[in-house]
């Protein structure tokens, strides 16, 4: 079982997303000796998760904190009112809680330093960067990704809406993430880098690829590199589907929903939408086409 403690709620639908970055000094996390207990836990991540605009603390059976939820978005600014965000010294205090294995940051004021500190912890098993260098104050340089090479037991990796960065260090990862099952992928990452986060997550079976890069060669390539992919959400850079794009999925032979986004062309259906057909897996199809 899993508890879950909301501190801010909204009727608008927010996803979940991640961090961004501030400079101050930082030492390496220091573990509580003796550890906090749960209420001491408890206590700590509400009075970080109160900087969010919508937030969530998750503990275990034991009442142990094992998750974090800090999310700031502008949807939430009529609702909730401004919030100022958890700082580079909150991700440090991070520290004090020894069970946590979940964290999701979206928009928050954190910088390179604050991040740094995230890098120890290899019990991590599911990370979010949601509109890293957004917020004011936040900084993050390209290879901020380089925290989770240590966290090999990692779940669920979402790397999206990050458009205030021009790049991000994706193929400094050496990995490999053999746990990963949901991976989610978004601008600036490229096609290459792509295909090289893919290697390292190869068991991967929910796949989100929002405006991307990779060409349909490539997108086959995916297939290859991922072949347990039960689940893939494909959204083409420019709304650029191509029927050879749906030619290549046959590469997916595993794969049971498939939902493909916002693309601007009539597609045929012969030498076009009729290469699904021979999909043997494939039981769902969704379609969101800009097409008047």
């Amino acid at each position: 079982m899993m508890l879950v403690c909301s501190l801010s709620t909204s009727r608008r639908s927010v996803a979940p997303s991640l961090v961004l970055l501030t400079a101050v000094t930082m030492q390496a996390p220091v573990w509580s000796d003796p550890p906090a207990s749960p209420s001491e836990q408890l206590k700590l991540a509400q009075r970080i998760a109160s900087k969010a605009q919508r937030s969530e603390v998750w503990q275990d059976d034991a009442g142990n904190v094992i998750g974090l939820v800090l999310i700031n978005h502008q949807v939430l600014d009529d609702d909730i009112g401004p919030r100022p965000g958890v700082s580079d010294r909150d991700l440090q205090e991070l520290s004090e809680l020894p069970h946590l294995e979940a964290l999701t940051l979206e928009a928050q004021p954190v910088g390179d330093q604050g991040l740094e500190t995230l890098k120890d912890r290899a019990s991590f098993k599911q990370v979010g960067f949601h509109y890293m260098a957004k917020a004011d104050g936040a900084s993050a340089a390209p290879d901020f990704i380089s925290v989770i090479d240590n966290m090999r037991e990692l779940e669920i990796l979402e790397i999206k809406h990050n458009f205030s960065m021009k790049s991000i260090a994706i193929e400094k990862l050496q990995g490999p993430f053999p746990n990963v099952w949901r991976l989610v992928l978004d601008t600036p990452i490229t096609a290459d880098q792509t295909l090289h986060i893919a290697e390292l997550c190869s068991n991967a079976k929910d796949v989100q690829l929002h405006r991307s890069h990779v060409s349909p060669e490539q997108l086959g390539h995916l297939g290859q590199l991922m072949p347990s992919v039960r689940v893939l959400w494909f959204k083409p850079a420019r709304a650029k589907l191509s029927v050879d794009h749906l030619a290549a999925l046959k590469e997916f032979d595993q794969l049971e929903i498939l939902s493909l986004q916002s693309f601007l062309h009539d597609l045929p259906f012969e030498k076009g939408w009729d290469a699904l057909v021979d999909m043997p897996q494939l039981s769902r199809l969704e379609i969101s086409s800009d097409i008047q």
